[in-house]
């Protein structure tokens, strides 16, 4: 057995947290704002932006909800500075999403403005670049140090499942999971997977509302619906800064916030989507290796994701992210 480090190479930000990646996210508050924030990212190196349709004429619990999700995302511990955009008019302001992100990430540089304030999408974007160039400054001065393994926040989440994601992915990404709380850290599990509830009361799971911040340590369970975009961003809202992501046909998921690493035990599909599939599990499928075995080697390759090297849904440039919606727009 190859001893197993106990540290990765993160990011330490500024309320004690520590990341994974080191971007400069910039958050559309409305979909109105989304093409103005797709371009401003577009222009600077190391940005990226989160889409979505939501934002306008929403209304109580819903309206909440997104700014929870998008405050979130630019308070993860990946994200080393954030720029909010919004449209002016709009029910999710992004001077609300910026002071939420604040609060939830305190000492972390986050600036926000609307475009009918800027003057239009063309100053807008000029804008966009000039305030996303002088964030891009603070978090280009972040260095990746050794940071335990105990500040890991590992997010479990499966997708397009199969007969060999049960008998053999899951499993193994189990063992992960044990690995990495044994290790101090945290594991978030969404609700719909089939274990989460089961385990919940017996190993002293803590539930988390949708997109919730993780505060402490060990196992997690979050509410969220069973579509695995919708699920995984609201894990990375939450705090988790890698996601592992079982498969049984296939997903070329991505994040804009954690990277996914995907993994699969289905012989056809690591063949058909080879660009697709972080890690096999195939060997465990033939007999030829155990869960333990696999486990260790996927633990191994989490610590290099961690450490920055790229998932194949990075390398390829998936970066989805997605919103629940609970109520009507109005």
């Amino acid at each position: 057995m190859v001893p197993l480090p106990d540290t990765f190479l993160g990011y330490r930000r500024a309320d004690g947290l520590a990341g994974t990646r080191n971007y400069l996210l910039v958050v559309p508050s409305v979909v109105c704002a989304n093409t103005v924030a797709q371009r401003v990212a577009s222009l600077i190196p190391g940005a990226v932006s989160v889409p979505h349709p939501h934002g306008c004429a929403q209304v109580g619990d819903d309206v909440v909800l997104t700014e929870k999700v998008l405050a979130g995302a630019a308070a993860n511990p990946n994200v080393g500075a954030a720029l909010v955009i919004g449209l002016g008019c709009e029910t999710c302001q992004s001077g609300s999403v910026a002071d939420r992100a604040r609060d939830l990430a305190p000492g972390k540089p986050v600036e926000s403005f609307s475009i009918q304030e800027a003057g239009g999408s063309i100053k807008a974007i000029s804008r966009g670049v000039e305030a996303g160039k002088r964030l891009l400054g603070q978090v280009a001065q972040q260095r990746r140090e050794p940071v335990p393994l105990s500040e890991l926040v590992l997010a479990r989440a499966r997708g397009h499942a199969d007969e060999a994601t049960g008998r053999v992915s899951d499993p193994v990404a189990d063992v992960v999971a044990q690995m990495t709380l044994a290790a101090g850290g945290s594991v978030i599990t969404p609700d719909y997977l089939p274990d989460a509830a089961v385990r919940a009361a017996p190993d002293g799971s803590q539930f988390l509302d949708f997109a919730e911040k993780v505060h402490g340590h060990g196992r997690f369970v979050m509410r969220t619906p069973d579509l695995d975009t919708v699920s995984v961003s609201a894990m990375a809202a939450g705090g988790a800064q890698v996601c592992l992501f079982t498969t049984g046909i296939g997903s070329p998921l991505g994040n804009a916030v954690s990277p996914v690493i995907k993994v699969c035990g289905n012989p056809e599909t690591n063949e058909k989507m080879a660009d697709n599939i972080d890690f096999s599990t195939v060997p465990m499928l033939h007999g030829s290796a155990s869960a333990e075995e696999l486990g260790e080697r996927l633990f191994s390759m989490l610590v290099d994701v961690s450490n920055g090297q790229l998932t194949n849904a990075e390398i390829i440039g998936h970066q989805e992210f997605a919103i629940h919606r609970i109520g009507p727009t109005v």
